[in-house]
């Protein structure tokens, strides 16, 4: 069976939530780790990235720019994992959704309902995959 590759946008090290995340779907081996924004900081992104054999070419400084640019790869990330502030999780997850990346989100969905509904309904038309963890 192949492996799904992921990503993450927040969680770099010294976050909490972001570890507990990344060692939870490692558990059973059938997902791979392969791109991250883990930080606003670059080099935080960086450093978390090398601790966690990360190519640095999958580092990204933003998460607009990975969303783009893993939908362009051959091998782009198969989900990605939301682990930032609750206030940006719309935003992101709109993003990678809109780039056709299916989306592991954190508690909370969205701020307001009209975010969430706006999220099911790419998600739909989209037929993309959406989790959240609680």
């Amino acid at each position: 069976m192949k492996k799904l590759t992921f990503g993450m946008v927040g969680g770099g090290q010294g976050a909490f939530i972001g570890e507990i995340h990344r060692r939870g779907v490692l558990l059973n081996d059938l997902a791979e780790m392969k791109a991250g924004c883990f930080s606003r900081s670059y080099d935080k992104s960086l450093k978390t990235a090398e601790a966690w054999s990360i190519a640095p070419e999958r580092v990204y400084r933003t998460y607009q720019e990975m969303a783009e640019a893993e939908a362009g790869r051959e091998d782009g990330i198969d989900f990605v994992i939301i682990v930032t502030p609750n206030v940006s999780h719309y935003e992101i997850a709109k993003c990678f959704m809109e780039h056709d990346i299916h989306v592991m989100c954190d508690k909370p969905l969205a701020m307001t309902t009209e975010q969430a509904e706006e999220l099911q309904t790419i998600a739909k038309e989209r037929e993309i995959q959406f989790g959240m963890t609680y």
